[in-house]
């Protein structure tokens, strides 16, 4: 059985989808990994952290030219984070298939991605909240300060805030080098008097970001 979603396809029914491919359709996680109580699940859920997941099979998520309110539904289903949107959203149709089994954080890691890709932020609010905001909203939203180090961040194009502390570089001085790494507006922030850089931006950017800070500030040593 395969959630294939298609334009003109009447909304799915998400339990299929969670029991299809994970086992538990309501097992323990959050953006803390320290705080298990809260039954949600985030693209920054550090495995070791949730009980163990079964995937979901190759092309249970297949998306094909599908409205965005129903790929937000499937979101707010296997995220079980309740998705909250402006009246005013991007309105693209959404293509997207899984061709590997994924668990159900990496299947939210793919559609940060590929919403992002087409205009689409998702924001973390809370331990029971997501925002869904335009790409142009995204810098004035207020992401999560996620600490992972940066091996252990995903890949991905989901929305988080780092707060750097650095040892022997100048804040000021990195913000041309990390330039090209930024997709945001203003998502690089130096603080020289505390020798803090404030990053707000995609995973994947803000991961090659802090490996080459960390290159960096090695050679300094």
């Amino acid at each position: 059985m395969k959630a294939n979603l298609t334009k003109s396809a009447p909304p799915i029914s998400l339990a299929a989808l969670l029991c299809l491919g994970i086992a538990g359709c309501a097992t323990h996680s959050s953006t803390n990994p320290e705080n298990s109580h809260a039954q949600t699940f985030s693209s920054f859920d550090v495995p070791g952290a949730r009980p163990a997941q079964r995937e979901l099979l190759p092309g249970s998520l297949n998306f094909q030219n599908t409205d965005v309110a129903q790929v937000l539904a499937i979101y707010q289903e296997l995220s079980q984070r309740t998705v909250i949107r402006p009246g005013a959203l991007p309105a693209p149709t959404i293509s997207l298939r899984n061709q590997t089994p994924v668990s159900r954080v990496e299947a939210l890691q793919l559609m940060d991605t590929v919403l992002a890709e087409n205009g689409i932020v998702m924001v973390l609010a809370g331990d029971t909240a997501v925002k869904a905001v335009p790409m142009a909203q995204a810098p004035q939203e207020s992401p999560p300060e996620i600490s992972l180090p940066w091996r252990s961040l995903p890949d991905s194009g989901s929305y988080m805030m780092r707060t750097l502390q650095l040892n022997k570089l100048r804040p000021s001085e990195l913000v041309p080098v990390l330039m090209p790494f930024s997709k945001m507006p203003g998502s690089i922030v130096p603080i020289d008097a505390r020798s803090q850089l404030i990053l707000r931006d995609y995973s994947s950017n803000i991961r090659q970001m802090l490996k080459l800070v960390e290159d960096l500030e090695n050679k300094r040593l």
